[in-house]
């Protein structure tokens, strides 16, 4: 099955026609598939303005997210785990994807995942740890989640996510909001993780995550928004609000 489905347009320049591609999650289960089993990133492209659309998926990732949990309590968080989001270079048509993954953490916990592909959709850069949260705290605290990337009109890529870096040992799970960015050149790629920096707090204190909805776990919201006008971003997301 697939969920998480989400087009991007390529641009109409001399690389691309305006193509259009669709990124989503595959999950495939059956023991005796001929595909990657398991739960992938993939992408299906069309080159007919979407009259048609190709029928092999490109599996450009394992989606290796483990969930997210309260650090104080161990509750379930309800959180964009198997969703990735997806932009395109209005310019380039380079695109990016970000998803939640564990791999960074050696399974222990979630972090931002992103790739890239500049050719469209058919190959991807390996994916990289795009979030900034400090690796000195607890595990618990390290996750990062929601993750959504977007690309302004003069090429700077953003990535937003949750985490819990100003969590305490006091009742409530303290969370907070953040960006950060990077800027292409011919010396300074997006597809690599030290390129992101730049971090901004959107969050002005941190909220607690245990006042949320409870809906299969505390819950913020799995579908987020982020977007560009012109050079700047626009960040929609949710937090709780009250003690």
């Amino acid at each position: 099955q697939t969920i998480g489905n989400q087009i991007a347009v390529l641009p109409d320049n001399q690389k691309f026609d305006g193509e259009l591609v669709d990124v989503f999650t595959l999950i495939n289960n059956f023991k005796n598939a001929d595909k990657e089993r398991g739960i992938n990133v993939a992408v299906i492209r069309s080159t007919n303005h979407g009259r048609t659309w190709s029928q092999e998926p490109v599996v450009f990732a394992k989606l290796l997210s483990i969930g997210v949990t309260d650090p104080d309590n161990g509750n379930p968080v309800r959180t964009a785990d198997i969703i990735p989001d997806v932009a395109v270079d209005p310019h380039s048509g380079q695109l990016y994807a970000v998803w939640q993954d564990s791999r960074f953490g050696g399974g222990a916990y979630d972090s931002v995942a992103l790739s890239t592909s500049t050719d469209g959709g058919l190959t991807w850069s390996t994916p990289v740890k795009v979030n900034k949260t400090p690796a000195t705290i607890s595990a618990a605290d390290r996750q990062a989640f929601v993750p959504s990337v977007d690309v302004a009109g003069d090429g700077t890529v953003s990535v937003t996510y949750y985490d819990f870096r100003n969590n305490t040992p006091e009742p409530k799970a303290l969370t907070d909001y953040w960006a950060v960015h990077c800027h292409p050149s011919a010396s300074n790629s997006c597809s690599r993780s030290g390129n992101y920096g730049a971090e901004v707090r959107l969050t002005d204190t941190s909220f607690d995550l245990e006042q949320a909805p409870v809906a299969r776990g505390y819950f913020l919201g799995d579908y987020e928004g982020l977007a560009s006008m012109g050079p700047d971003f626009g960040a929609f997301y949710s937090q709780t609000q009250g003690p």
